[in-house]
């Protein structure tokens, strides 16, 4: 009698329950329309589709990244949600108003312009890093430190600027 091989049904059991990432892309929003920071945005993706093949994806992270106005172009990253089971789920509703507090507070501005960005972080069961898709641009709207501030320190810079210059003409004619 031959001992009863336990390698074949401990894989069986592993590949049920992981099933494999053929193949991944990001698929919502859509990018033709505007991301309303003001409200919760919906991100979904497919764990079956896409040009990256990543078979060893069970976890993802994503990350939304934005660019601030002004000559600089900086680029800032949040996490929005991390460990998601690819195999539970495709998609993941953001409430984006901790971000938008954030930069409100820091009296900074973001470019209204389809630049800022949707990353998900592709990882294996241990939590390794496998691979990493940055979705399209976005344009944003639904606050008052979205604009195009133009060079020196944003809107509020551009007001100011556009106060003094009208009260030295208004000395200029006097």
């Amino acid at each position: 009698m031959y001992p009863r091989p336990a390698l074949l049904p401990t894989l069986l059991l592993a590949y049920a329950t992981f099933p494999t990432t053929q193949a991944f892309q990001l698929t919502g929003p859509p990018t033709t329309e505007k991301l309303d920071l003001s409200k919760p945005i919906t991100v979904s993706w497919d764990a079956t589709e896409g040009s990256l093949s990543e078979p060893n994806a069970r976890i993802l992270d994503l990350w939304f990244y934005a660019i601030f106005s002004g000559d600089s172009h900086d680029r800032a990253g949040w996490t929005i949600a991390a460990n998601l089971s690819l195999a539970s789920r495709n998609s993941y509703e953001w409430d984006p108003s901790g971000i938008a507090t954030l930069i409100e507070k820091n009296e900074q501005t973001l470019s209204p312009d389809a630049v800022h960005t949707f990353e998900a972080r592709l990882r294996d069961q241990q939590g390794d890093r496998l691979a990493t898709v940055e979705s399209d641009g976005y344009a944003l709207e639904g606050f008052d430190f979205i604009s195009d501030s133009g060079s020196g320190g944003g809107a509020r810079a551009g007001v100011y600027g556009a106060t003094v210059v009208a009260a030295g003409i208004a000395a200029a004619l006097l």
